[in-house]
């Protein structure tokens, strides 16, 4: 009996361990939530390279509640210059008064200073990349100006500016924007060598961050080379399929007409095999509705509507071929998905090349593309007039 009386109270003594909170437990108020970080190069530079982090937490305390409003602002920002990423972050640490978390880091900006300079962008990822804890979901973006100042707009629906900046960024895409991408797909592409597009910001106002464009970085360098912008942009989003929604303005006999793109794709083909003259189709369908036109042409007569259609046409052609010409012959960097598509479909031709594909001899800068385009406008959409009487 007494045996068993001992043997209770080691079971007794033991669960009060196990279902008690752990010993190392740290309260949730008592953690520094990171949200954002921004990278810049420092203002003053001396023998080495030095970078100014910056790093937002977010203040529990400035959100308040579902029945109660927070006092004051819901973020705190960081920042700490030097030579290594990595004594910078200890640095702010010892600045904050509370333990670091990231698991909620869902934000890194990126100034263009730094991304401009050839394998300084990896060098940079690579931090991020290292650490445990760190999550491969994180949003990437790179900063035309101060990447810090972004980090200080103060939106009016939310409160903490890394996460309006990453709702911004994946909000519904438009025909002159990209989907959003995120460390874990950078790295795919530093390892393989491969060029690769990343959203480009710009402080617009206190309370505002714009889309500025697309920044494109030559792979086997790890930097970018150059920006897409507005028509460039849609060009791209045609070529490779993707992101086909938004808006699109066209000219028909003198006249403005626009219309809502409501679903495309493209398919592509490889027309010549020889590796010094690459040659590929882009096939291009887009279905649209007509959302405005100031003109007076029936829109219900066939003759017309097939003029509606190709000036469609025209108008996504002439987006690919400056697209093309930017990226082909400027930057010289495959963010088009050609070389995927030799990958995939011609793998012995792709291993002979892949090596200098886009660098080195560089066949990608000496192929070309021709692109046909198949449009059609499913509904009419709203009109400032139309003629009803003569042969138009």
């Amino acid at each position: 009996m007494k045996s068993k009386k001992i043997l209770l109270i080691c079971i007794y003594a033991f669960l009060s361990v196990v279902l008690s909170a752990c010993w190392d437990a740290i309260e949730v108020e008592d953690k520094g939530f990171l949200s954002g970080v921004a990278i810049d190069l420092a203002e003053e530079q001396g023998e080495n390279m030095t970078f100014e982090m910056t790093l937002q937490f977010v203040v529990p305390g400035g959100l308040g509640t579902a029945t109660e409003a927070g006092g004051g602002k819901a973020f705190r920002n960081l920042s700490q210059t030097g030579e290594s990423l990595y004594e910078i972050n200890a640095d702010i640490a010892r600045q904050e008064n509370r333990s670091t978390n990231t698991e909620h880091l869902k934000l890194i900006l990126i100034s263009t200073d730094i991304v401009e300079q050839e394998e300084l962008f990896g060098n940079v990822i690579n931090v991020f990349l290292r650490q445990s804890d760190m999550r491969r979901g994180m949003l990437l973006g790179i900063v035309d100006g101060k990447a810090k100042d972004l980090l200080e707009v103060e939106p009016e629906h939310v409160k903490i500016p890394a996460q309006y900046i990453s709702e911004l960024m994946e909000n519904p895409r438009n025909t002159e924007t990209i989907e959003q991408v995120r460390v874990g797909e950078i790295q795919e592409h530093l390892l393989a060598n491969a060029s690769f597009k990343i959203p480009q910001l710009a402080f617009f106002s206190d309370d505002r961050v714009n889309y500025e464009g697309v920044s494109i970085f030559e792979g086997d360098k790890t930097k970018m080379v150059g920006t897409l912008t507005g028509g460039e942009v849609k060009g791209l989003n045609f070529i490779i399929g993707k992101d086909q929604l938004g808006n699109i303005v066209a000219d028909i006999e003198g006249e403005k007409a626009e219309f809502v793109i409501l679903k495309g794709g493209s398919k592509i083909k490889l027309t010549n095999k020889n590796k010094e003259n690459l040659k590929f189709q882009v096939d291009i369908d887009v279905e649209t509705q007509l959302s405005q036109y100031e003109g007076t042409l029936d829109f219900y007569k066939q003759e017309n509507l097939e003029k509606f259609e190709k000036s469609i046409e025209d108008a996504i052609k002439k987006m690919s071929e400056d697209a093309l010409k930017k990226v082909k012959d400027e930057l010289q960097a495959d963010v088009l998905t050609f070389g995927n598509h030799l990958r995939m479909h011609h793998y012995e031709l792709w291993e002979e090349i892949k090596d200098d594909w886009d660098h080195g001899k560089n066949y990608f800068s000496k192929s070309d593309a021709t692109f046909n385009v198949e449009a059609i406008v499913r509904e009419p959409g709203n009109t400032i007039k139309i003629q009803t009487k003569g042969d138009k």
